[in-house]
């Protein structure tokens, strides 16, 4: 590994810098050094700018190799690092406050415990080391004279090719091994993090051990199986009129389940407005000269630049460009559209085409020669430089200037659906969404978030209407007609889930009465034989545990345990009502668990079910600590999401 990184240093650290390069250019940040406001603050500590960039910069880095990144996908990013320095900072004030920290006996166990996690963090810095030699060597011979001085002085147990336990583990006790500073980093991680963590979640979770006798009632009826006849009559087919459901219902629901409702995010509801974003003839014109002139050059007998390094630096096509534009399969196949296929198929090898037009744009097109299958069709190897037809930075701008029309009308008086209609646009309504939520069909829309939740330290707007925002496809504006804060409870929220919910139960209801009524039918049906079926009622034979999957229940469903353990052997249920419509079940055998089966499944739950509850109880306190503590999150006066 180390000696190919050391052959190849040079092309590593070119591409390297470019990603580098490519990745800031393409997070799209505009901070404001002018001004001295945290990132952040939890519990009065403040989280730096410059903590917070770093942090994305190397996960940019290292997990994205400086690919590009959409502008959701960088908001997405910012947000789970922003939560990571939260929970960092609650959890080191929770450590210090319980007095955890990590023993020498608990560091040299972690250290002894993962090698791999260890060999990969000194790779790491070896292969950096050998950047930096390669940067600073005078010449060739001085490059690996220095390189080979350097991984002789590695510890064998990092080049040999085959890993001994014994050599790392006396190799951590000598000073040379935290000489390093990966092991530095990683000791202080260990100290300030993981371990501390570990010891929490054990305190957290002290109290979840499953006595012998919970763990035996678990395991028993996890594994009794029923062998069962289930009839089904699905709620599907009994959908009651939605007006059979009003509001005072819904509200009368609501007001005896109120503490079901809380709103936990703060929640918009907005009015909107959007233009397609389409290229114009015009747009088309201008890409046609481009490929045009690039055709010319190509095809200029003086010209020095090569076809593949053309298709290099200016074709839009991800899966060939870094090929030199040569296509993995051939034209001739119908692998590829049929105007490209033919225009590929006319050229002599070597020959470049004047620019060919499909669905994706131009193509420049080379060919590499020709050739014909087993069954004389004939194909040919080739390349292209694709160039893709978009908007233009002028079309765009002439269809902000029609939502930036919408937007003066508003603030001038006119309802916004007045406004849009003005323009020919139609006006929407937004369901209710939260920060960093998408408008439905729309996509990610840069700026909704910063203009429906401003930051108290930036100046208001002076329109009460959104900017103009863009997506992949759309511009767009809106206008911020309701809102909700979390902690409240809120009937609009949930009017129309209730709603649902509500018209669920009476069509279950009505699928019960009606099983109830066919009953008597229903119990003489043979799944087998469609002569004895029951019209809207379905039956089939199930073997299941209570849980597993049972039709009409679902899977591990409490109705069905409740029903199982109350039917007698050989005997039909009454009609159960469910979410999804109405059951009948009966039991035809029960197949209990043998004694030494069930004896070791007891005593696995009892030594690993502590262990997830724990995990799950400790997650919840943590979350639940996250979700109580006011967090100031100024990240929208850096970041215009």
């Amino acid at each position: 590994m180390l000696t190919w990184i050391n052959e190849k240093a040079k092309w590593i650290i070119i591409l390297f810098a470019a990603g580098i390069v490519v990745g800031l250019l393409a997070m799209d940040r505009v901070p404001n050094q002018g001004h001295s406001y945290p990132i952040g603050v939890v519990n009065d500590k403040k989280i730096s700018y410059s903590e917070f960039d770093s942090r994305i910069k190397l996960i940019t880095q290292n997990q994205y190799q400086g690919q590009h990144l959409e502008d959701e996908q960088y908001t997405q990013l910012r947000t789970e690092v922003f939560q990571s320095f939260v929970r960092q900072i609650l959890l080191g004030d929770l450590y210090e406050k319980a007095e955890l920290q990590a023993s020498v006996a608990e560091l040299e166990s972690e250290f002894s415990r993962n090698p791999d996690g260890v060999r990969g963090r000194l790779v790491q810095e070896a292969q950096n080391r050998l950047y930096a030699i390669q940067q600073q060597a005078t010449s060739q011979e001085d490059l690996m004279q220095r390189s080979q001085a350097y991984i002789a002085s590695l510890p064998k147990f990092l080049t040999d090719s085959t890993f001994n336990k014994e050599e790392y583990d006396a190799w951590l006790k000598t000073p040379e091994a935290f000489k390093w500073g990966v092991m530095l980093q990683y000791e202080e991680n260990l100290k300030t993090s993981t371990i501390p963590a570990r010891q929490l979640q054990a305190l957290v979770g002290a109290s979840v051990h499953p006595t012998s006798l919970e763990a035996t009632w678990a395991a028993e009826r996890r594994m009794t199986e029923y062998d069962l006849k289930v009839a089904v009559a699905n709620g599907a087919d009994f959908a009651v009129d939605e007006n059979t459901v009003d509001s005072v219902m819904v509200a009368g629901y609501y007001n005896a389940h109120k503490d079901s409702f809380f709103v936990t995010k703060d929640m918009a509801q907005f009015e909107y407005a959007y233009i397609d974003i389409k290229a114009t003839e015009g747009d088309d014109a201008r890409i046609r000269e481009y490929a045009m002139t690039l055709y010319y050059q190509l095809t200029d007998s003086s010209a020095t630049t090569t076809f593949e390094d053309m298709a290099r630096i200016s074709s839009e096509d991800p899966g060939s460009r870094d090929e030199g534009g040569i296509l993995s399969g051939e034209a001739g196949k119908g692998l590829y559209v049929p105007e490209f296929e033919k225009a590929a198929l006319a050229l002599d090898s070597g020959a470049i085409s004047e620019p060919v037009r499909s669905q994706y744009g131009y193509h420049i097109i080379k060919s590499y020669g020709k050739s014909k299958d087993s069954t004389g069709v004939e194909l040919a190897k080739v390349g292209h430089i694709l160039l893709v037809v978009n908007a233009s930075s002028e079309t765009i701008d002439s269809l902000e200037s029609v939502l930036n029309a919408v937007k003066s009308s508003v603030d001038a008086g006119k309802s916004f659906a007045e406004a849009a209609k003005e323009q020919g646009l139609e006006s929407k309504t937004s369901g209710w969404l939260s920060r960093g939520a998408e408008i439905e069909g729309m996509g990610y829309l840069k700026g909704l978030s910063a203009y429906a939740w401003p930051n108290e330290n930036l100046p208001p707007e002076a329109s009460k209407v959104s900017p103009v925002m863009k997506s992949n496809k759309y511009v767009a504006i809106a206008l911020k007609v309701d809102d909700l804060k979390a902690g409240d409870r809120s009937l609009k929220l949930y009017f129309n889930s209730i709603k649902s919910k509500l018209l669920s139960a009476k069509a279950s209801a009505a699928a019960e009465a009606y099983l109830n009524s066919v009953a008597e039918k229903v119990k003489a049906v043979n799944p087998e034989d469609s002569t004895t079926a029951v019209e809207k009622v379905s039956v089939e034979s199930k073997t299941a545990s209570v849980d597993g999957y049972v039709p009409g229940f679902g899977y591990s469903n409490a109705n069905f345990a409740k029903a199982v353990k109350n039917a007698k052997v050989g005997e039909w249920t009454s009609a159960i009502a469910t979410d999804n419509g109405a059951v009948m079940i009966k039991v035809e055998s029960k197949k209990e668990p043998e004694a030494e089966a069930l004896k070791a499944a007891v005593k696995n739950d009892v030594a690993n079910v502590s262990g997830y509850a724990a995990t799950a109880l400790f997650n919840e306190f943590v979350n639940e600590i996250e979700a109580s503590t006011p967090v100031v999150n100024n990240m929208d006066l850096f970041y215009r999401d």
